[in-house]
This record gives structure tokens, sequence and C-alpha cells, in this order.
């Protein structure tokens, strides 16, 4: 009978579990059992009792009671194991996003435009060729972002973010701020495989991983590919956007349009207008 693991994780739990279970010799120890947590799914009590391996992201803390982490592991027996794996943001790429509710991938100066009584042409005029640096300190953003990541850092296995910071300018790292690429979950479940004394994942292994999160390249914006010196993006890139093809300017138009048509479901437009276009 395999061993019980409990994978608690946000939108990285899912590709992780599949890199683990191409992995013989976890799969043939271990059956995942897998919780979102920024849903706050629930955990059966009766399965934590149980559990011999406890996979979690760290920054869930006491307001999430009976989900938080440390509450968590407190109620495993004795001899389980618990592992912990960072939670990645980057905002590199997207140094202008704001979590504010309501919309998906939002965009902080995009809603400041929005907000005034100017056209949809006229405020991507605006976004596309107003100095970003004029406004932004891009420096400071990308600065506290990386602080907050050595800091998650700190508190998993995984060590990751100087990784990042040798290579993010000449290849995509993430395809939004929360959706890291293969490279960066393969580190993070070969960290803990190493961590259970089991082989990395082979070269074979990886061949059967397909691209996680495919869905969705958010665009970059050109000022940002140009201030960052970027090997890639760019005016003319094109990135993939639920079915369709786009440049940063045509992403951005439907963004503006998807807002002023006031819509609130912006990957439900992105992808009817995909569909549109294509019959």
């Amino acid at each position: 009978m395999k061993k019980i693991c409990i994978l608690h994780a946000n939108c990285q739990g899912e590709p992780m579990e599949e890199l683990l279970l191409l992995n013989e010799e976890f799969s043939s120890e271990y059956k995942i059992h897998r919780f979102t947590n920024y849903t706050r799914e629930s955990i059966p009590a009766e399965l934590i009792a149980e559990c011999d391996l406890f996979l979690y992201q760290p920054l869930l803390g006491t307001t999430w009671k009976d989900l938080a982490s440390e509450k968590i592991i407190s109620k495993l027996k004795s001899g389980a194991s618990s592992i912990a794996f960072p939670s990645m943001l980057f905002l590199h790429y997207w140094p202008l996003w704001s979590s504010a509710p309501g919309f998906d991938y939002r965009d902080t100066f995009l809603d400041s435009l929005l907000e005034k009584e100017l056209s949809e042409s006229q405020i991507l005029h605006l976004f596309m060729n107003t100095r970003l640096t004029n406004i932004y300190d891009l420096k400071e953003i990308m600065d506290k972002s990386i602080s907050t990541e050595r800091i998650k850092e700190s508190r998993t296995p995984v060590k990751y973010v100087d990784w990042i910071i040798e290579n993010y300018r000449h290849k995509p790292l993430f395809n939004t701020i929360n959706h890291p690429r293969a490279e960066l979950l393969c580190m993070i479940a070969n960290t803990i495989l190493k961590e259970l004394g089991m082989n990395r994942l082979s070269n074979q292994d990886l061949q059967n991983f397909p691209p996680p999160f495919a869905d969705f390249e958010q665009p970059i914006h050109p000022q940002v590919v140009e201030f960052l010196g970027l090997e890639f993006g760019g005016p003319q890139h094109r990135y993939h956007v639920y079915g369709a093809e786009l440049t940063f300017e045509e992403y951005a138009t439907r963004y503006i349009k998807c807002r002023k048509n006031n819509i609130d479901d912006f990957i439900g437009f992105l992808m009817t207008t995909a569909r549109m276009e294509k019959n």
C-alpha cells in the first residue's frame, strides 16, 4: 500500500504533482492528495492523521486557522516528513501588475488611464508611448520583488533566486507573475526528490512533461523589455493568449475594450475574441 502525500499549494501545485509522479521511485512509493490553498480547500482531518509526507508552500499563517501550514504540521503523525517549497512570484516582466480584485491581469497604469474621460485610441496611445520610468520607479518595484522572493527562499530548501537573476534576461522564465515555466518547476521537484533521498528527474522524464500554464503568455510592455535588456519580447513579438497570437499592443487593445464594455471576465473575453477571429 502506498504512503500518503498531501500536496498543499496554489496553482503551481498541479504541475508539481505531474512532475513528481514522473519519477518512478516517487510514484511507486507515494499517492498524492492535492489541495488548493488559496481557495481554502478543506483537508480531511483523518487524511492529515495518516499523512506520511506533507509538501507545502509556507506562507499560510495563523489567519488560515486549520489550514495554516504549522497547524497542519502539528497534526502529522510521528515519523511523518514535511518539505516546504516556494510560491514563486516574479514582477520583473510585469512591474505594473496590480492585485486589485475584479479583473484578471490588472495593470496599474492602464487602469489609471481607464479612469479618465478618454477614448480607447487615446488610452492606447498614452499607454504605449508615455515613458513609464517618468511615472514609476521600476527598479524599486523589481528590487522589492526580489527581496520578497529571498524571504520565501529562506523558508525552503529550494534555492532559486540567484538562478532567476542570472537567466531571466536570456529566456522567459514565467508566463505570468505566478506561473513559472518548466525549468523552475523542475528545480522545485528535483529539490524535493533530493530531500527524500531519491534520484533527480531524468531527461526522459522531462520530455514527458508538457509545458505548464501554456494557455497564456502574458505580454510584456516593450518599454519593460527595453528597460531590462531582455533578449526576447519587443513590439513585434507575438505571445500565445488563450488561442490567439498577439503583440503587446494588440493585447492592450483587448484589455481596454473589455474594460470599456464593463466586462469583468477578461479571460472569457480573450477566449471568445480568439474563437470569433478563427471562424
